[in-house]
């Protein structure tokens, strides 16, 4: 395996836990501690204690935020120090937009990885059946998208991705094996649905900004651009998520294909990262 991975399951990485989690075991730790004391002892002051309940409280909310930290379980939000690049879209598909994107790529001879939502996949499987044959890899991103989803229990994520998967199979698609939750959160219950249900939990190494109605497509691009780099994994939009917008990444695409080419970087898919990781 080469390079800085920032992956997930290879060897290489098992061995070192993030330091995102080592802090807030720590705080964990220092927590059950102070409560030991005050139990066989005098209770702390109010004001460390409170302070200390505070950091935890803050370090666990950043881990849910920036997953790519590792807090609670490993995510795939880069590739290989290789010149390779990832470009995944996520909340498609749609009828509107999503053939935007890849009559674009199709152009620029390049696939991608869709994550895309169970229900409107349901709806429109014609497309789901369009992504496949055109080469693109297709992954999970809800039923849904459902904003409080790293709320939810264990189970219900559990639930969720199987309802997903067998509307994506019964579309036509390979049964998807990626899992991108909705909003990119992830949670200790999250990263627990996911294990139970054998997905890879993925994030990203840049965000388009994109999923809302007035994002700049020149910001878009620019944003993305200065994150190019090699193993660089770009967050983007096909589809709006109620479809009522057309997102700024469709105008950013071709010039975020543009510095691909110029940078001398190979636009693949994200199983191509798994599958050299787990042959590592």
């Amino acid at each position: 395996m080469d390079g800085p991975w920032k992956g997930l399951y290879g060897p290489a990485r098992m061995k070192a836990l993030p330091p995102a989690r080592l802090g807030l075991w720590a705080y964990a730790a220092t927590g059950m501690a102070v409560g030991a004391r005050a139990a066989l002892s005098t209770p702390p002051p109010i004001l460390p204690t409170l302070l200390g309940l505070g950091g935890y409280l803050a370090l666990g909310t950043a881990g849910v935020f920036w997953p790519e930290r590792g807090m609670y379980g490993r995510t795939l939000w880069h590739g290989p120090a290789r010149p390779e690049v990832a470009l995944t879209f996520d909340d498609g598909p749609s009828p509107k937009t999503t053939p935007l994107v890849l009559a674009e790529l199709a152009r620029a001879g390049v696939r991608a990885t869709f994550f895309l939502v169970g229900r409107k996949a349901a709806q429109h499987p014609g497309l789901v059946r369009e992504l496949v044959s055109a080469g693109h890899e297709v992954g999970l991103h809800g039923y849904e998208h459902d904003r409080l989803f790293s709320l939810r229990g264990g189970p219900h994520v559990l639930r969720d991705i199987r309802r997903t998967q067998d509307v994506l199979v019964d579309a036509g698609a390979p049964r998807p094996s990626l899992f991108r939750p909705p909003i990119g959160f992830v949670s200790h219950m999250t990263v627990g649905g996911a294990r139970r249900a054998g997905v890879t939990l993925v994030g990203c190494s840049a965000r388009a900004l994109d999923g809302f109605r007035q994002a700049s497509p020149e910001k878009v691009a620019a944003r993305l651009t200065r994150s190019l780099e090699p193993g660089a994994l770009l967050a983007m939009h096909d589809a709006a998520e109620r479809d009522d917008y057309v997102p700024a990444s469709l105008a950013a695409l071709p010039y975020v294909l543009a510095a691909v080419r110029e940078r001398d970087l190979r636009p693949i898919t994200l199983s191509t990262w798994l599958t050299a990781t787990l042959d590592a």
